[in-house]
C-alpha cells in the first residue's frame, strides 16, 4: 500500500501537468512531450539491450527521434510519404553500418543491430500515433481523446491492481508475470470501460457510448499485451524495472508499456474511419 501512495502521488503531480499541455498548450507542446516520453523511453530500453555500449544508445536514440519526427511531419505518410519510405528503408542498412564500423563487437552485432532496429519500430512509431491523436477533430476534442487514450491505459492499470491484489485467482501468464491473474486481467478491462463512460458524461460527449465502450475494450486488452511485452523484455535483461525516473512506477517505458499499444489502437479508429461519426460532431 505505501507503494501505491507513493505512485499516487506521483500522479498527483504529473496529471496537472499533461492536462495543462493538452488543454491549455499549442499542438507542438503535446508532440514535444511525447517525444521526451519516447526518448527516455528509447534510452531505458537501450540500456537494458546495450549495457556497455553508450554508443550504441546515443545513435539508437537518433534513430528513434528521426523517426519520430518523420512520422508526425508525414502523419504516417499521408504527406511527404517518400521522405517516411526513404527513412523506413534505410533504417536496417543503418544499424548495419554502424555494426560495420565497429569489427570490435562481432560477438554481439546480431542481438544488438536487432534491438537498434526495434527501438524505433516499438517506441517511436506508437508515440508519434499517440502525438497525433491530438489533431483529430477540435483542439479540445483531440485532447480529450488524447487523455481518454492515457486512461484507457492508466486506469486500465488501475483496475486490473486492486482486482487482482484482493481477489487473486488464477494466473494469466505465470512464465512472463508472475502475479498477473485473470481476475487482474477483467478488473483492467472493467477500468478502462469505466474511463470511457467518464468520459462521454463529462469531457467528450461527442463520442457514443457504445463506441466508447468497444474502444475501451480493444484498447484495454492490447495495452495489456503490451504490458506483458515489457514484461518479458525486462525478464529477458534481468532488470524489475525500466529505470527510476518516476518514484513507485519506475521507469518511463514501465509507465507507457500498455500507452504505446492503446495509443497505436486510438490512431487506428481514427485513421480507419471507425470514429469519422466522432470527428465530424466534434467539428459543430
Amino acid at each position: 500500500m505505501s507503494n501505491f501512495v507513493v505512485r499516487f502521488l506521483t500522479a498527483l503531480v504529473g496529471i496537472p501537468i499533461i492536462l495543462g499541455i493538452l488543454y491549455v498548450g499549442p499542438p507542438i507542446a503535446w508532440f514535444a512531450l511525447c517525444g521526451a516520453a519516447m526518448l527516455i523511453a528509447t534510452w531505458e530500453f537501450l540500456t537494458m539491450t546495450h549495457p556497455d555500449d553508450p554508443t550504441g544508445r546515443w545513435l539508437g536514440m537518433a534513430l528513434s527521434l528521426g523517426l519520430f519526427t518523420l512520422l508526425v511531419i508525414t502523419r504516417f505518410g499521408t504527406v511527404h510519404g517518400a521522405w517516411l519510405g526513404a527513412a523506413l528503408a534505410a533504417l536496417a542498412p543503418v544499424t548495419l553500418l554502424v555494426s560495420l564500423a565497429r569489427p570490435h563487437n562481432i560477438h554481439t552485432a546480431l542481438p544488438r543491430n536487432g534491438a537498434l532496429l526495434m527501438a524505433p519500430l516499438y517506441l517511436s512509431v506508437p508515440m508519434a500515433a499517440l502525438a497525433l491523436v491530438r489533431t483529430f477533430g477540435t483542439s479540445v476534442q483531440g485532447g480529450g481523446l488524447c487523455l481518454l487514450t492515457m486512461m484507457f491505459a492508466w486506469m486500465g492499470d488501475t483496475g486490473g491492481y486492486f482486482a487482482g491484489k484482493g481477489l487473486g485467482g488464477p494466473k494469466l501468464y505465470p512464465a512472463v508475470s508472475p502475479n498477473k491473474t485473470w481476475v487482474g486481467a477483467f478488473g483492467g478491462l472493467a477500468g478502462s470501460v469505466l474511463g470511457s463512460v467518464f468520459a462521454h458524461f463529462t469531457f467528450l460527449p461527442a463520442l457514443s457510448l457504445t463506441q466508447g465502450v468497444l474502444l475501451a475494450l480493444a484498447a484495454g486488452a492490447f495495452g495489456q499485451v503490451g504490458d506483458l511485452c515489457e514484461s518479458i523484455l525486462k525478464r529477458s535483461a534481468g532488470v524489475k524495472d525500466s529505470g527510476a525516473i518516476l518514484p513507485g512506477h519506475g521507469g518511463i517505458l514501465d509507465r507507457i508499456d500498455a500507452l504505446l499499444f492503446c495509443g497505436l489502437t486510438m490512431f487506428a479508429a481514427l485513421q480507419s474511419g471507425w470514429l469519422e461519426g466522432f470527428v465530424q460532431r466534434a467539428r459543430l
